[in-house]
């Protein structure tokens, strides 16, 4: 009998999430790009090995305390805040997005979203935050750990 496909973490993310892949770069979505958007283990090591781990960092992702969501900050490698828009913002545009390596956050992200219609448990940020913490994805999350540390020393 063949192996039942696992679920992809961009597959879970979507179905937690109630989102789909966009594509919109009105200046509303590109605001979005002041702060970076999340991504998963395998989005992360998808950057790294495409030579772009200086642009990433160890962080701790503190933001679902607030939401209500989780009581611990969820540590994860993430893409770097610049001074005013995300180390991958260039030119007015994603540099990733045209290379596939978009994070998932970014991917799903839309302007439709806002205050009044807002969840934060079907949130983009949680979701992602959630794939760090899968035992399902220990394996790659330590792939991910590894490379990171092996590129920065580079």
């Amino acid at each position: 009998m063949g192996e039942l496909s696992r679920e992809s973490s961009l597959q879970r993310v979507m179905r937690a999430s109630g989102r789909v892949p966009v594509q919109c770069s009105c200046s509303i979505c590109k605001q979005q790009c002041h702060t970076p958007c999340l991504g998963t283990p395998d989005d992360i090591e998808r950057i790294i090995d495409a030579g772009y781990a200086d642009r990433l960092e160890l962080t701790n992702w503190a933001a679902g305390i607030f939401l209500g969501v989780i009581n611990v900050a969820v540590p994860m490698i993430q893409p770097v805040a610049g001074k005013e828009f995300c180390a991958f913002f260039e030119n007015g545009l994603c540099i990733l997005h045209d290379k596939n390596l978009k994070p998932t956050e970014g991917r799903l992200s839309h302007h439709t979203v806002r205050k009044d219609n807002f969840n934060p448990v079907m949130s983009l940020a949680w979701n992602v935050a959630k794939e760090w913490m899968m035992t399902d994805n220990m394996e790659v999350i330590s792939r991910v750990l590894n490379k990171f540390q092996n590129k920065r020393r580079l």
